[in-house]
This record gives C-alpha cells, structure tokens and sequence, in this order.
C-alpha cells in the first residue's frame, strides 16, 4: 500500500489521514443469499470506507463498473452545471442517471447490486473484481475468471508501459 497520507475532513471538520491510493489488485467474491457483494476492505480503506458507492454498466465491455463517490460528484458537478436548456447535457445526464445505483455500503462492506444490473453483467454467483485505480471493474467470474495458472497475463500491462514510456520520452524531446 502506498505510504503516502492525505488529510481529508469529515462531516465534523475533524482531520482524518487514510492513504492515497487507488482500487488496485484483482479479488474474487461470491454474492451472499442475498445476492450482495463484499466490496474487499483494501478498497474500502483506499476510498476512506464510504458509507455508499455508484454501479453503473461498463460502456464498452460486459460488466459492471464501481464507481467511486469522489469520481461520482465530480462528473455529476459537470452536468449540474450545464445551462438549463443544454439537450446534449440533459440527454448524457439521463443516459447516466437512469442506468446508475447509488448503493448503501453496510457495516460489513456489502452491497446489493440491483436484479437489473446483475443480469446485465451475467453476474449470479462468483464476482471478479478487477481495480482499475479509479474505478473498478466487476465482472461474471464465468467470463472473467481468476488466473488458474497462478501465471500473471501481462499483456495490457506491458502494452501501457510502453505507451508510457514513449510519451515520456516524447516529451523530453519537446
């Protein structure tokens, strides 16, 4: 975990330290009976254990996306602040909004995903929660399983580093 501290202020203006740090690494979870999910307590930590988080669908892929409550506002912020007669505005707002759960995070760290959104992701047992350190991904474990091999597919890992270092080095040049 990252050693470094941030100071954050709570409802009663007293200063809290948590570190700054993202949602990384990749958990598997089942849903309970009652079809909730444990948000795994290193996310928790990481995102100062807020008492709710959004779930929305993936825009690109067949899962679910746990949409951090900071992340959240800022982007709503946006749309509430485009004029009042902005259609574009008010048409993404809408696609957002109604495809959205604004989910209670009990004091265990569960969730309950809606029937809807479940159904979308294929999710009906095991989860695959994958971070994606500003929002995380949640996945059907069916179509996203854990490595079996304990082998680590690093493909996309190394395709960003190399991405990165050729705009680091890009802008060495300017």
């Amino acid at each position: 975990m990252n050693s470094s501290v941030e100071t954050i202020r709570g409802a009663e203006n007293n200063a809290q330290k948590r570190p700054v740090g993202g949602l990384v690494d990749t958990f598997r979870h089942t849903l309970d009976p009652k079809k909730r999910l444990t948000i795994p307590s290193e996310w928790r930590d990481a995102l100062g254990n807020p008492t709710y988080v959004y779930i929305m669908p993936s825009p690109t892929e067949d899962c679910l996306e746990l949409i951090p409550v900071e992340l959240m506002e800022r982007t709503l912020a946006r749309y509430q602040d485009a004029d009042l007669f902005d259609d574009d505005a008010d048409a993404d707002a809408q696609a957002i909004a109604a495809h959205s759960q604004m989910l209670k995070v009990d004091a265990q760290g569960r969730i309950r995903i809606g029937d809807g959104l479940l159904s979308h992701a294929g999710i009906t047992a095991g989860v695959t929660m994958i971070g994606g350190i500003r929002k995380a991904k949640l996945w059907a474990a069916e179509l996203k399983p854990a490595s079996q091999s304990g082998k680590l597919d690093l493909t996309a890992f190394r395709a960003v580093a190399a991405k990165r270092k050729m705009l680091a080095r890009e802008g060495a040049r300017a």
